[in-house]
């Protein structure tokens, strides 16, 4: 009992002394939420002189998903009225905002028909937005495990913000950025030899967000060989429990809405592969084949992370490289695609030197975002994602030696390096954070 008491006072140290140190993160948080709802307020009646409030349509459709979780009903979470293309994850999350806007009688608007100003809004949106924000806590953490002083994680804190405002605030896409949160606290938890919770941090981040499995090769490249099968099966677990319910009821349907990914050409960005891409119907092309492609190559980085063991800053820009190359090889581009690849730079070139990470912020991130919701050609649109992404990508570049292929004196390795796959090593940071009882 002693022991028991022991260890829940160890992880209530822990993640009281976890919160204090995340402070300018938190209330990063609530800023974004005020910020966020007071554009989607205002901005129509007071900026544009509209009546309508400014809502992403997006987020709707998973909305509506969530109505009929909080049913009951998971099998029928990829109807027609939903139009849901993820995995249900963020469904159930905000099932119990559907429930309560449901009980409170709240209009909303369905897919696709929408209100110019839905009062279930002012429920969804600040949970949404306090969701999607919260990578904003992840990428401090990781931050602080890259060594980046506290000064400019608290200035990178607030440019990651601004990074992620089109992804959340104006796309309603919550899922991304809440899914590359645990996947980063995976990782740390991994840099920490705490296997099955990085394992279970996977399967929640995949359930929310599958992209972020663009990622987990990199992970499973410092998994030890006993661990391996225990991560594959926490990973993929939820995704399975939760997915098992529509596919058996509906296979048709939800086979189709996760397997074929559709992406309208009249609404978004078509890109030159969309000419590879199948054509499903006269507006709109199958994402697959080029996120395929995208998946192919996380898992040849993967296979190369587990030859060159690189360190913790090569495994981070390894896996912005990694949400790069989806963003290259989309057929049907969307802006808000450009959030997980762009935040992930910004957070590696602040590991480097501050000059980096000012061109990396307001050169790259801020013209990409920008530019990324004009309407240009194929290759007018494709050309300046790729060139900024790749300028990025050379701004966080952590050098040959961090993704392990400068040669070292034999038996040395980098202060930083991440486990290897017999047996965890532990960086300065880490091991910081272990003398004070974060593994416990």
């Amino acid at each position: 009992m002693t022991g028991d008491r022991d260890g829940h006072s160890s992880s209530r140290a822990w993640l009281a002394d976890h919160l204090r140190r995340r402070a300018w993160p938190l209330v990063a948080m609530a800023v974004f939420v005020l910020v966020s709802m007071a554009y989607s307020l205002w901005w129509g009646p007071v900026v544009d002189h509209g009546h309508n409030w400014v809502i992403p349509g997006d987020i709707w459709s998973t909305f509506r998903a969530a109505h009929w979780v909080g049913w009951g009903d998971l099998g029928g979470i990829y109807g027609r009225d939903t139009v849901l293309v993820t995995f249900p994850g963020i469904a159930v999350l905000l099932a119990p905002v559907a429930m309560v806007s449901g009980a409170l009688g709240l209009s909303e608007s369905v897919y696709p028909f929408f209100l110019g100003h839905p009062t279930s809004w002012l429920l969804l949106g600040p949970a949404m937005l306090a969701l999607g924000s919260s990578c904003l806590v992840a990428f401090d953490a990781m931050a602080e495990d890259l060594g980046v002083g506290r000064r400019l994680r608290i200035v990178l804190c607030w440019m990651e913000a601004v990074v992620i405002f089109q992804v959340v605030a104006m796309w309603g896409h919550p899922e991304d950025m809440l899914a590359l949160a645990l996947a980063l606290y995976a990782l740390l938890g991994a840099f920490r030899a705490r296997w099955s919770l990085a394992g279970w941090l996977w399967g929640a981040a995949i359930v929310i967000q599958p992209l972020v499995v663009l990622m987990f090769p990199l992970a499973f490249s410092i998994t030890p060989r006993g661990q391996r099968l225990r991560a594959c099966v926490y990973g993929a677990l939820p995704s399975v429990v939760l997915l098992a319910p529509p596919l058996l009821s509906n296979w048709q349907t939800t086979s189709n809405r996760l397997f074929h990914q559709a992406n309208s050409t009249v609404l978004d960005h078509a890109t030159p592969w969309i000419a590879l891409a199948p054509r499903l119907t006269p507006a709109s092309v199958g994402a697959g084949p080029g996120r395929t492609i995208a998946v192919l190559a996380a898992i040849g980085l993967g296979v190369v992370a587990y030859r060159t063991r690189p360190s913790v800053i090569g495994l981070l820009w390894m896996g912005a490289l990694a949400f790069s190359l989806r963003c290259f090889f989309e057929s049907v581009m969307v802006s808000f695609y450009l959030g997980p690849p762009l935040a992930l730079i910004v957070m590696a070139a602040a590991a480097r030197n501050r000059a980096r990470w000012l061109v990396a912020s307001f050169v790259v991130a801020m013209v990409a975002t920008v530019l990324a919701f004009h309407r240009l050609s194929e290759w007018g649109y494709w050309a300046p994602m790729v060139i900024l992404l790749g300028i990025g990508l050379a701004c966080g570049w952590p050098g040959r030696e961090a993704l392990g292929f400068a040669g070292r004196p034999r038996g040395e390795a980098p202060t930083d390096r991440p486990a290897p796959a017999d047996g965890p090593a532990e960086t300065p940071a880490v091991a910081s954070s272990l003398q004070q009882g974060t593994a416990g």
